[in-house]
């Protein structure tokens, strides 16, 4: 396990849960050199890390005494057997700490065996001079993109209960999906710094169709700004707290109540940050903070909408290191979507979300160990 120190995410999301990866025979025997990647963004550095979990199982075999009953004849038998399986773990830093993370490496990951690191996203460019003098290792960059879809697709098609769709109101919240093998076509919102949005039609076949600069390092930047609080888990719980509905304009306090004819009801945002400008009135944080959230989650959530109206499609996952599995994002993404498509589009969210372009460029290194 890493250490406490700084710059490792300790929010109660920052050690995600890692992830039995499928008996494939690209997993045997991998080298260490492909036993870890890492995914550099523009805020945060995603690392993703093999190892091999022995546990014991137990085997009960039945016996069939139908033909003859026979006293004292056991009618099953338990055996232990020992079992390996591989697992995939991950862990995040943010950006300006981003020396204990590659300590993190040099300490837990790195062996004299070690020549290669598996790197992608922008900062696998940015860093790549401090990667190779702090690790003494080449690093082996890997596209965006291409890692990006290649980690999505397998967790959409490997991992049990990975994508789940958010309900505030039901009485199940989280309503896991289950993995199948028909995943295609489907948009994926990659919500990072900014956003990027993917039309994924097969393994191979994908292209960036849109994005926004107004995303993740949005809420962050702004939100610093705004309260003075420089950390984003910080930044959500202030949201958490806050109520938006004392900065935010809303329908009801232009018309007094709904406009029913145009199918808005009074509780509609009608603008955002609409009411600080009201003279001689202090807003707090947290509600400042709840409104940005809203702000950009609506956003998100329009443009999601436009984007599978656009090309025809229903599916719709969230990805990236904004969501970070809070309930009022995923709640106002999703009322955002539904209420632009009548419930047409379904919104999904991944357990993963920010691990994708990581665990892409790991399948990338362990598919390159399992050539002859």
């Amino acid at each position: 396990m890493p250490p406490c120190g700084a710059g490792v995410d300790r929010s109660s999301h920052s050690m995600d849960k890692s992830i039995t990866l499928p008996p494939d025979e690209i997993f045997r025997n991998l080298e260490n050199a492909k036993r870890f990647a890492i995914d550099i963004g523009g805020s945060l550095t995603k690392l993703a890390y093999y190892s091999t979990v022995q546990h014991k199982v137990a085997k009960v075999r039945s016996f069939d005494h139908t033909a003859k009953e026979t006293e004292g004849d056991p009618l099953y038998e338990i055996s232990m057997q020992e079992e390996v399986s591989a697992r995939l773990h991950f862990i995040k830093f943010e950006n300006a700490y981003i020396e204990t993370c590659l300590d993190f490496i040099k300490d837990h990951l790195v062996n004299t065996d070690t020549k290669v690191i598996k790197a992608t996203g922008g900062g696998a460019h940015k860093f790549k001079d401090l990667i190779e003098k702090k690790l003494k290792l080449r690093v082996d960059k890997e596209d965006e993109m291409t890692c990006l879809i290649k980690g999505c697709n397998f967790v959409l098609r490997n991992i049990t209960h990975e994508a789940f769709v958010y309900a505030k109101h039901a009485d199940s919240e989280f309503r896991f999906q289950n993995t199948h093998p028909d995943i295609f076509p489907y948009l994926l919102i990659n919500i990072g710094s900014g956003v990027s949005i993917f039309k994924v039609e097969s393994e191979d076949t994908f292209e960036r169709v849109g994005g926004s600069s107004i995303g993740g390092g949005t809420f962050w930047g702004l939100g610093a700004l705004l309260t003075k609080t420089k950390r984003f888990d910080e930044l959500l719980q202030l949201a958490s707290k806050g109520q938006h509905t004392n900065v935010d304009m809303l329908v009801k306090d232009i018309y007094g109540g709904s406009y029913g004819s145009l199918g808005l009801t009074g509780d509609l945002i009608a603008s955002s940050f609409g009411k600080s400008a009201t003279p001689d009135k202090e807003f707090s944080k947290e509600d400042m903070a709840k409104s940005l959230l809203h702000m950009i989650s609506n956003d998100i959530g329009q443009l999601a909408c436009l984007y599978a109206r656009l090309h025809n499609l229903t599916r719709v996952y969230f990805g990236g290191f904004f969501i970070r599995g809070h309930p009022v994002t995923m709640h106002t993404i999703t009322y955002s979507i539904n209420f632009f498509t009548k419930g047409e589009v379904q919104a999904l969210f991944l357990r993963h979300e920010g691990y994708l372009g990581t665990i892409g460029a790991f399948l990338k290194g362990a598919e390159e160990d399992s050539r002859p």
